[in-house]
């Protein structure tokens, strides 16, 4: 009896230890991550950045760029700059993505101009030109954007109530997070996630899958584990993100919808902001998985999306997919918005 008691005692403290040992790692993998994750003013290598770009277009004169310094409601200051036409105009608001610096998206917001638009582009916080402070890779950074429309709507170049959001990646996101606003017609959402969670678990289980795949054979059923480690290690960054910095690290701009309903039903907000959204199937870094939800979670909610979904396997791709066609869905998507508001408020 005693040798079975001590047997016991044995094997619950052996297995508190390795308990234990497993919790330790998982904190150990979700600080690191967070701090990487966080980091600010980190640029993405040429090798990871590899977006197809428009072909460079001509900006605006020298007289009609002004740069911008935009402070946020909680006190953080934005670098960006406003290219303005030369008469009143609708205003695109291009939002780059994470680690992809506004610089990167000059020929987007040269194409954006050519087409007639005034252009605002800046920086996310942790971003370019921006103030150097962590990045929560989009819930946060909703603060940034809010501080953008301020910005643009004040320009008098903007034409009231027209302006435009042309988000990528977590800019894309980030459009999606934002509360309504009356002065944006449209929300372009280029390559967007539903989850931050849902894409750093992916990359987790990528990482964790490249890290071992030599392993030899006897060792590969411990890779089945993996998707129940990298959930835990989610679950974790967002404990650890929430302790370090107070707010969480997990966004999810798939709630969006279900706000938006809410909204409607209380008449605070009779008509949803119109909303394209843009993936392309073979993306890696947000899979287009993501998108679908996005589109089933609209439905959910009763509301429409146009989408614009292409075959080809580089994340934010459907440029370099078919430039011409792209081009025209956004013109045509805007151009129809702009013209429903127009009628609306003159109505």
């Amino acid at each position: 009896m005693l040798e079975r008691h001590r047997w016991t005692i044995g094997l619950a403290t052996s297995v508190s230890l390795i308990g234990l040992a497993a919790t330790s790692s998982v904190v150990m993998i979700a600080s690191r991550l967070v701090e990487e994750f966080s980091h600010p003013h980190t640029i993405l290598s040429e090798e990871d950045f590899t977006w197809d770009m428009p072909p460079t277009q001509p900006e605006p004169p020298r007289n009609f760029q002004r740069p911008l310094l935009i402070q946020t409601r909680d006190g953080k200051l934005l670098g960006g700059e406003f290219w303005a036409q030369p008469r009143p105009a609708p205003t695109v608001i291009v939002c780059h993505g994470y680690r992809v610096p506004r610089a990167h998206l000059r020929p987007v917001a040269a194409l954006e101009y050519q087409s007639g638009y005034n252009v605002l582009s800046f920086d996310f916080r942790g971003h370019g030109e921006s103030d150097s402070v962590i990045t929560s890779g989009g819930y946060i950074e909703v603060l940034d954007l809010e501080a953008a429309i301020t910005a643009a709507i004040i320009q008098p170049e903007t034409l009231p109530n027209q302006i435009i959001l042309h988000g990528f990646s977590m800019g894309a996101a980030v459009a999606l997070l934002a509360p309504s606003h009356p002065a944006v017609a449209a929300i372009i959402a280029d390559s967007p996630y539903a989850s931050t969670g849902d894409v750093v678990q992916h990359i987790i289980n990528y990482r964790f899958a490249e890290g071992t795949a030599s392993w030899k054979p006897f060792f590969q059923w411990i890779r089945t584990v993996f998707p129940i480690v990298s959930w835990a290690v989610v679950r974790m960054c967002n404990v650890v993100f929430r302790l370090r910095f107070g707010h969480p690290f997990i966004a999810h701009p798939v709630r969006s919808f279900k706000r938006l309903k809410k909204l409607a039903k209380a008449a605070q907000q009779p008509r949803h902001i119109p909303i394209l959204l843009i993936h392309a199937s073979g993306d890696q870094l947000i899979p287009i998985e993501q998108a679908h939800q996005i589109v089933a979670a609209a439905e959910r909610n009763g509301i429409h999306l146009d989408t614009y979904f292409v075959e080809h396997p580089a994340h934010c791709g459907a440029y370099g997919y078919d430039p011409e066609c792209y081009t025209s869905k956004l013109r045509t998507f805007v151009a129809a918005h702009l013209q429903e508001r127009l009628s609306s408020s003159e109505g």
